[in-house]
């Protein structure tokens, strides 16, 4: 399974459900990476959406209330969602936020596609720190791509 994300230095996802800064590059990059893929999100990543789902990619919602029925799968637990994604292409499986999520599905991703930004902002959801984490390595990063700005660049992590 596969992750993807964007950053800031200190690993921050987001702030009060939003991303920290709006980058056209790195969604342009997302929905080139997601494209005809399965997407794997939590209920407060699906309703900072706009409560709509990302067209051609299959969306499964990871979320513990019962009664939660956005008109796509909802998988309750971990389990059912490892399931449910069972027998599909690992390459085919993302794993797009957030914070809680990310934390649970990280023992089963073994590719990360994190868009770095070079810059700090004030976040209250962060992914886990692949750079202090052992058996993880860059296996690929483009250039510095300047936007607005802001600098930032596209690494792949692939754990060892």
């Amino acid at each position: 399974m596969n992750a993807i994300a964007v950053v800031d230095e200190n690993w921050g996802l987001g702030k009060d459900g939003k991303l920290l800064v709006h980058l056209s590059g790195d969604l342009k990059y997302f929905k080139e990476k997601t494209i005809g893929k399965t997407i794997i999100i939590g209920r407060k990543t699906y309703e900072s959406l706009g409560k709509r789902l990302l067209p051609d990619r299959e969306t499964v919602i990871v979320s513990k209330n019962m009664k939660y029925d956005p008109g796509c799968m909802v998988c309750r637990s971990l389990e059912e969602t490892l399931r449910y994604v069972k027998g599909r292409r690992p390459g085919d499986v993302f794993v797009a936020g957030g914070e809680a999520v990310y934390t649970l599905f990280l023992p089963y991703c073994d590719t990360f596609f994190i868009t770095k930004i070079q810059a700090s902002y004030e976040a209250d959801r962060f992914f886990p720190n692949l750079d202090k984490l052992d058996r993880f390595y860059i296996d690929k990063s483009s250039g510095v791509v300047e936007e607005n700005g802001v600098k930032y660049r596209f690494f792949k992590y692939v754990r060892e």
